[in-house]
């Protein structure tokens, strides 16, 4: 067993270890570990990186940098324990110090597994977290100053990962404690509060928990609360977490949600999608994307490497731009290319609820296929949000409000009506939104605008709906850049030529 700061390594066991918790670590992570290990503090350059880890492929340096960054992590942000030593390679800067124990490295690395961690209730991510050096840098500061943060974001965009990733680094850094909670089997008032009481340690005799057993369980902690999937029990979920902050004041909840507690004192943190490439990026800019990052890095844990030839790299674009980025898409996507390859698998993205749909075995339903994730969203709809999302799948390209009431408003439904949807269709994640033009305009990424339009077809207004939206464009055929969308921006140069296309 070798230790290097706080981290215990067992090259035998192939296993890395971070205060007694078995950590999560790809083997090529692992194959570059072990030689920078056995270098004892010499450089090792990204030949012999190259040669060791991929010794039968022909990989891209960006897959080193993809690896590396996944060890930087498990030493703790900002780590300098492995340096990049400028056109050389990599060295480890920290001491090697072997262990020799009469336990025996095996017996060791037992004892280690048994021994309680402050975030050992945290589950193991087996997907890359890449390209959220950032948000968890902005989280962590405003955990500080917040006791409540919400993460909001789409189904399948990564909330779980990155409050994970969030939750172990302030663990790390501190002696706050972990209590990771997840809500998604629950599906009532009473079922929330005892999942949170369970996860507590609160015990209690009759069949409800009383509200006292829960503050006296959090009174004088320095706690942290990872409150995962609350969408579905919002106002439970809500309750507790206002309940909860009151009752101690060292006490912080991390949640993730499709859409806001609105508590007080809360703060909402938008998880973005991954970076994709621009259409004509060079294939260094390709590389950096954090999307095609993760693209990569899934192909790779699959032992099915990315060519790093111009057409390879163009199309990895085209599948990460497709999946808006999404990293639950991605991992589907990659699954797929492992097995057919990468051009089929751009011929498949038109029929991407088919195509996509070989997530783990042992992942949750609604992670295991794209269509499922978006199911799950779908489901917490009003009646009016669903109809009104399908109408809003024939937008293309970005809308107005006001072009949203004029094609959706059909049948019952006023401009008010339409107006209250879109609010709800906003706040849960469905519709994205746009703060850079002088009106607010709306946008569906391309996998829920797929969806709506699924839903659509298979209604009985798909006709009505479409000849409304035909008519609405009408005058774009007659002017330059139309006035439905503004002659001045790109979005309704972008429109108008949409529609002059059919």
């Amino acid at each position: 067993m070798i230790k290097i700061g706080r981290i215990l390594v067992s090259l035998e066991m192939r296993e890395v270890y971070l205060e007694g918790q078995l950590l999560q670590l790809g083997s090529r992570a692992f194959d570059i570990l072990e030689l920078l290990i056995r270098a004892a503090g010499k450089t090792v350059t990204k030949d012999e990186i190259l040669r060791h880890v991929w010794p039968n492929s022909v990989v891209e340096e960006n897959n080193i940098h993809v690896q590396l960054s996944a060890l930087r992590r498990i030493f703790g942000a900002g780590s300098q324990v492995i340096r990049t030593i400028s056109g050389r390679g990599y060295r480890l800067m920290m001491p090697v110090v072997e262990v020799d124990d009469s336990v025996g490295a095996r017996d060791m690395a037992t004892t280690a597994r048994a021994r309680p961690s402050r975030s050992s209730g945290l589950p193991l991510c087996y997907t890359p977290l890449i390209g959220r050096d950032d948000a968890i840098a902005d989280l962590s500061g405003a955990l500080k100053a917040t006791p409540i943060v919400t993460l909001l974001g789409p189904g399948g965009i990564g909330k779980t990962q990155l409050g994970i990733a969030v939750a172990k680094s302030i663990a790390a850094a501190s002696d706050w404690e972990v209590c990771f909670i997840t809500l998604a089997s629950v599906n009532d008032a009473q079922s929330v509060v005892e999942t949170v009481a369970q996860a507590l340690g609160v015990s209690h005799t009759g069949s409800v928990v009383p509200l006292d057993c829960l503050f006296d369980a959090v009174r004088g902690r320095k706690l942290l609360v990872l409150l995962d999937n609350c969408e579905h029990v919002i106002e439970s979920a809500a309750t507790i977490c206002e309940l909860l902050v009151q009752a101690s004041a060292e006490l912080r909840i991390l949640a993730t949600s499709r859409e806001p507690l609105r508590t007080y004192d809360e703060r909402f943190y938008w998880v973005t999608p991954l970076e994709t490439p621009d259409e004509g990026a060079s294939s260094q800019a390709i590389l950096a994307c954090g999307s095609v990052r993760m693209f990569v890095a899934q192909m790779n844990a699959l032992n099915t490497p990315v060519q790093n030839d111009r057409g390879s790299l163009e199309m990895v674009a085209t599948i990460c731009r497709r999946l808006d980025g999404l990293p639950l898409a991605l991992e589907l996507a990659a699954s797929r290319a492992a097995i057919f390859g990468i051009r089929k698998l751009v011929a498949e993205l038109d029929d991407r609820f088919q195509s996509l749909t070989g997530g783990r075995r042992t992942a949750p339903p609604r992670q295991q296929t794209l269509e499922a994730a978006l199911d799950w969203s779908y489901r917490l709809l009003s009646d009016t949000e669903r109809v009104v999302l399908h109408r809003l799948g024939v937008f293309q390209a970005r809308f107005s409000l006001d072009a949203a009431c004029e094609i959706a408003a059909c049948g019952r439904m006023t401009h008010n009506d339409i107006t209250e949807a879109i609010v709800g269709l906003a706040s849960k994640c469905f519709l994205m939104t746009t703060f850079d033009s002088r009106t607010k305009e709306y946008f569906l990424l391309e996998s829920m605008r797929e969806y709506a339009l699924l839903k659509l077809y298979g209604s009985d207004e798909a006709d009505e709906v479409l000849a409304r939206k035909a008519n609405y464009m009408a005058p774009a055929y007659e002017q330059p850049y139309g006035r439905i969308f503004g002659a001045d921006t790109p979005v309704g140069k972008y429109s108008m030529e949409s529609a002059a296309s059919r």
